[in-house]
């Protein structure tokens, strides 16, 4: 696998250096997320954790794949600009499931609350059954051409079937 820098900007704005690259894989599938982000690391001079690719993708045909990354100077500024979803894709499978565990605990005291409770306090209503409203008749006109359409249909089908043998 060789990462080749493509383009290098400084964004002083927000205090990163963006980059596109490209990765040769020859021989081999794309390469993992993890493996390139370790290359534009030293290539970049930056600590691995301080790089979050955005965008890997191979090119059809070919054994390269290109895409865009991101490194911070401060893992500060990493977490306050990137978004959580693209820090959890940079992550090895043990971090990521470290992660998980970490946001199912805030989530539990939200649904902790105790469900008896709220059914001893409110009992369920009981709706009082409808009676069916007797409705004042529909014109015959609808109901006499919709059943009348099978018929038709009956009698077409059994047309064409006639017709069928006599050709015959």
């Amino acid at each position: 696998m060789k990462v080749e820098i493509v383009q290098k900007i400084e964004n002083p704005m927000f205090k990163r250096t963006e980059v596109r690259f490209k990765v040769e894989h020859a021989g081999g599938p794309t390469p993992k997320r993890l493996d390139v982000r370790g290359q534009l690391a030293t290539l970049l001079g930056v600590p691995e954790e301080l790089v979050v690719i955005d965008k890997l993708a191979s090119t059809y045909g070919k054994h390269e794949a290109s895409g865009m990354a991101r490194a911070y100077g401060s893992r500060e500024r990493l977490e306050a600009l990137e978004p959580k979803y693209l820090l959890k894709r940079g992550l090895p499978k043990e971090k990521k499931e470290e992660a998980k565990a970490e946001e199912k605990p805030k989530e539990k005291p939200k649904e902790a609350k105790p469900k008896e409770e709220k059914a001893e306090e409110k009992p369920k209503e009981t709706k009082p059954e409808k009676k069916p409203e007797e409705k004042a008749p529909k014109a015959e006109g609808p109901e006499k051409k919709e059943e009348a359409k099978p018929e038709k249909r009956e009698e077409a089908k059994q047309e064409k079937k006639v017709e069928a043998k006599e050709g015959s």
